[in-house]
């Protein structure tokens, strides 16, 4: 979500560009040869390259043609440069994981005059009559989900501190909420609040230790992002407190994943991007279709912690370099 794209870019190998079509001849399908194009807010990105690889398979099963076109960079003028360009090639659909949420306004305008469906997949803008669909994690519920596996890690005891990015985003602010209004629910356990590292691992990583150094009460602390996962692991090591402050994340990496491996990290909520982009295609036909589509979609959640990680059920949730790995 746009909210973890520049924690997404963190893990960015350089790759310039992604070209992923998927044709199939599915049987029981009226799509025909219809024409989606996935536009990620930046190519390169395991989250984006899952939500591609969902939607690549949901395509072939359907008899669809899917491309992805997407900016090698983290660019919201760039991403708004092709749909532009897509309004003059005229696909049947676009689906996109927005950059901004003002800046993609216009160029999506003109593509939904051009009678091109508009597929939101990670990511509304706030002109709600542009696109047809929004798919997207239910924040608050996985921020609630987190508050009762840090309540079983404690033991329902002790200080709580938070760390967010920044202030006033609204996916960081429903994982905030999600989170205290369930802890209200667990009397033995006292939020201290949230602390905001900019997106900085860094910050973050300085934050909990110090936190963590100075206050022998603080039991669990609940990172929002995975730049603040990343950097919470690092303080609790710094701080000589892992294990003893119980650690609960939001979103997967593979830094993420191997602090899970070694028991630094207590758990984390893993969004499914592979099936928003599944939903996505199957909401693309639909609409083209003139069928029936709900405004605002929910892909599922699971908790990963270091017991069931290497299941088939959640690494179903885990996010892909490449499809089919």
């Amino acid at each position: 979500m746009r909210y973890s794209t520049a924690m997404r870019l963190s893990a960015a190998a350089g790759v310039a560009a992604l070209a992923l079509t998927a044709c199939g001849s599915g049987s029981g399908s009226d799509a025909g040869q219809k024409r989606i194009v996935y536009v990620p807010a930046v190519t390169g990105i395991p989250f984006y390259n899952t939500v591609a690889c969902g939607a690549q398979e949901k395509a072939k099963e359907l008899g669809a043609k899917l491309d992805v076109q997407g900016p090698p960079e983290f660019d919201p003028a760039k991403q708004s440069a092709i749909v532009n360009a897509l309004v003059a090639d005229k696909p049947d659909a676009i689906m996109i994981s927005v950059a901004d949420s003002k800046a993609l306004i216009p160029p999506l305008k003109l593509a939904k005059a051009a009678g091109i469906k508009i597929i939101g997949v990670d990511g509304d803008v706030d002109d709600r009559s542009i696109m047809t669909t929004n798919i997207i994690s239910n924040n608050i519920k996985g921020g609630a989900l987190a508050a009762d596996e840090m309540a079983k890690a404690t033991g329902g005891k002790g200080e709580i501190m938070g760390l967010n990015n920044d202030p006033g985003n609204p996916l960081g602010e429903a994982r905030a909420k999600g989170f205290t209004d369930q802890l209200k629910k667990y009397p033995g356990m006292k939020y201290l609040g949230t602390q905001y590292s900019k997106n900085e691992t860094a910050k973050a990583s300085s934050i909990a230790s110090s936190a963590s150094s100075s206050n022998p009460r603080l039991t669990g602390i609940y990172a929002m992002s995975t730049t603040n996962s990343e950097g919470a692991v690092t303080g609790l090591r710094e701080s000589g407190r892992t294990g003893k402050v119980k650690l609960i994340g939001f979103d997967i990496s593979g830094p993420i994943e191997t602090a899970l491996n070694g028991k630094q990290m207590d758990g984390t909520i893993v969004q499914h991007p592979y099936q928003e982009g599944q939903i996505g295609v199957q909401s693309a036909l639909d609409a083209v279709a003139g069928k029936p589509v709900p405004r605002d979609q929910n892909s599922d959640l699971v908790f990963a912690t270091p017991a069931n990680l290497s299941t088939p059920e959640v690494q179903k949730y885990v996010y892909k370099k490449e499809c089919g790995k």
